[in-house]
This record gives structure tokens, sequence and C-alpha cells, in this order.
């Protein structure tokens, strides 16, 4: 559900679980403390990620219990999950095309979003859904849903709707506001309405779809798909050739 890259020595993380990928107990190996998600070798913390959903709430509400790690070249991708939730972070992280639907859930109904990467290239901002349920269309190769839910009593029976789909898909709950993020420099747009400006890049596009770019430039960014990440910004520039 929650996926960290914590940047450590590889060769000690391995030492620590005794291979290049572990399923573990929340608590052992990988532990929350304080809000920062952090790797232990034994009782000394190898490396750590500060995680800002984690500063607002505390994660047993999400019924977190295990935590699945993975060994990359310069440190550990680490993914919270619950304990009927589907594994397989190798898959998430090697697996092709990655297909990303993000939705912004408010009083208004569900916005929703897809970008897919691998082989062919889709965007779409999509108008307001009925429902998580009805706005969630899974579509061949690895899946991630990002649900933008507010942390308050009158949305807390839609995290239901969201753990079930975890059961079979990957999840990960994002609350960053990443309509304000330039998808080529990474540097703060300006607000003009419903459109969003980098003065450094000089692009102006949609709030909505820019969300769409920055999200999936964030998770290949997570996953360490390098290669994926220069292609994103090649694909970006033909969508927007004036940039």
């Amino acid at each position: 559900m929650f996926t960290y890259y914590l940047r450590c020595d590889a060769e000690k993380a391995r030492e620590a679980l005794d291979g290049d990928y572990k399923v573990v107990d929340l608590g052992g190996a990988v532990r929350v403390v304080e809000s920062f998600v952090t790797l232990y070798a034994g009782d000394v913390p190898l490396c750590m990620y500060k995680s800002w959903r984690m500063t607002y709430t505390e994660y047993q509400i999400y019924g977190l219990a295990k935590a699945e790690v993975f060994v990359r070249k310069d440190g550990v991708l680490v993914r919270l999950v619950r304990a009927d939730e589907k594994v397989g972070l190798p898959e998430l992280v090697e697996g092709s095309p990655l297909v990303v639907h993000a939705m912004d859930v408010n009083e208004n109904g569900v916005m929703y979003r897809v970008f897919r990467i691998g082989g062919y290239v889709e965007l779409a901002a999509r108008g307001v859904a009925g429902g998580i349920k009805e706005a969630f269309h899974p579509k061949k190769g690895v899946n991630l849903l990002i649900v933008d839910l507010p942390i308050s009593p009158k949305f807390q029976h839609l995290l239901g709707e969201v753990f079930d789909l975890a059961r079979e898909h990957f999840v990960e709950l994002h609350t960053t506001m990443l309509s304000d993020v330039c998808p080529l420099c990474g540097g703060r747009m300006e607000k003009r309405g419903r459109l969003v400006r980098c003065p450094q890049c000089k692009v102006q596009l949609s709030r909505d779809v820019n969300a769409v770019w920055a999200l999936a430039r964030n998770i290949v960014r997570r996953l360490g798909r390098e290669q994926q990440l220069a292609e994103l910004r090649e694909i970006f520039r033909l969508y927007y050739p004036n940039v």
C-alpha cells in the first residue's frame, strides 16, 4: 500500500534480509518510528525515509501488518502492506507495462486519470465518476492505484472500497500536491485557475493532466525504472513539442 525508497548500503541490506527480497512482519526488520520508515539490521538502523502520511495519522488505522523489502543497487524498496494484501514487489518494480490510475476523492465525487507506460502510452484526464470502483478499470500489466483520500470521518467508509481493490491490485495512498509540480524540472508551478504554468520551463497545462505526469514520474523514479524515466520525459516532449 505504501511504497518507499530508502538509500543505504545494498550489501548490508542483503545481510539483514538474508537475500534480495523478503516479506517481514512490520516491527521487525522494518519499523515505523515516529513517522520514519526504517530498515534495521538487528537493533541497528541501516536507513530510513520520512513518511509524510504517517505524520498525520498512525499507520495502525490502515491495518498494516507486513512489509515487502526488495534490495536495489543503492538502497531498498520497502512496501508496507496489510496481512491480506497481495504481495509481489519484484513484479511491481520490473514488470511492464506500468499502469497508473490516479483518483482524487472529495465531496464532488471521484476525478480519475489513467497513464500507461510500456510499449504504448495513453494519457487521459477524465470526469467525475460515481465511486471508486466505477472509476477503476484494471488493464493488463502491473497496476498502481493512487487515491488521494482526505483523512476525515466522513470519508472513512471509502477506505473499505480502496482496501477491497488492494486485495487484487497494488494500491498506494498519496496526498502530495502533485498538480503544482512541474513534470520536467520538478519546480513549483504557478496557478492560473485550473491551469498551471512553470516559470522555468514555460510549460502550461491543466492541473488534472499535470497531476498524471507528476504521478507517473514519481512512481517510475520510486520503483527504480531509470530507463522508463528517461522515456517518460521524451514522451512528455512529444505531447508538448513547444516546451
